[in-house]
């Protein structure tokens, strides 16, 4: 009768020096970072043409793990990175992909927001630059501010929370 395969080493845990990080068929060799966020910062760094423009919350990270004589994938969460990278031996590949979307497309890196054109001060035919009159030789319409101190605005002014005061 076969024995069970042992998915974790057996033995002390010696954390490796050093592991690959493997990004579309692209190998290097990096230290292992010490949290998630690091490993992030270093696979934009390594890979800076494909992933530098890319989300963080799009890029993933798996290993290659042997299920009995079947190869899986596995991917890593930021809560089990520390934990991962200490099982693994020196040199082992840690792939770094672009996570898809529900919809199994890749999700292309989010498009700049549109650039707004500065709205230039047009003047029309008959507006006049003095700031007292209007174009008609009327003063202007009395504003709200203008009224406030006026003993007929006073009388009748309403509130927002109850009706005249």
């Amino acid at each position: 009768m076969a024995q069970p395969y042992n998915i974790y080493r057996s033995g002390p845990t010696v954390p490796a020096d050093i592991v690959t990080y493997r990004h579309n068929e692209k190998l290097v060799y990096v230290k292992p970072a010490e949290t998630y966020e690091l490993a992030l910062d270093m696979a934009q760094k390594e890979f800076a043409e494909e992933l530098a423009k890319v989300p963080r919350d799009k890029i993933g990270f798996s290993v290659t793990s042997t299920f009995g004589s079947e190869k899986r994938h596995v991917r890593i969460s930021e809560s089990a990175w520390a934990s991962a990278i200490a099982r693994l031996l020196r040199g082992e590949i840690v792939d770094v992909y672009i996570r898809e979307d529900p919809t199994g497309k890749e999700i292309p890196p989010p498009t700049p927001p549109p650039q707004y054109l500065d709205i230039p001060k047009v003047s029309f035919p008959g507006e006049s630059s003095s700031k007292g009159k209007s174009p008609t030789g009327r003063q202007p319409r009395s504003t709200p501010t203008s009224r406030a101190g006026s003993p007929s605005h006073r009388e009748h002014r309403r509130s927002w929370f109850g009706g005249a005061r």
